[in-house]
């Protein structure tokens, strides 16, 4: 399933920590938003990897999952890119 990761991390050092792991693992769409394609455990692994790198009590950060129906209806416009598989762990 894919789902949609936003944070809002108020370290600058924990903010680039989470950017990095997120971006090994999928596609930047925002500057603190990435599109995430997770199967299985997957997603409790990388929810288990983000509170190592957080700071509960100061950031946030929201996983919205997109159905497959939904993910067929987004609409992406400009410099609109796909989710690489690659990237996909």
């Amino acid at each position: 399933m894919i789902y949609l990761v936003t944070y809002d991390i108020r370290e600058p050092k924990r903010w680039h920590k989470v950017f990095r792991f997120l971006k090994s693992r999928g596609l930047n769409v925002q500057l603190s938003c990435f599109e995430v394609e997770l199967e299985g455990r997957e997603l409790d692994e990388v929810i288990d990897r983000i509170i190592e790198l957080i700071e509960p009590l100061e950031d946030k950060v929201y996983f919205f999952p997109i159905s497959a129906a939904a993910s067929g209806l987004i609409t992406k416009l400009g410099k609109a890119e796909r989710l690489n598989e690659s990237k996909v762990l």
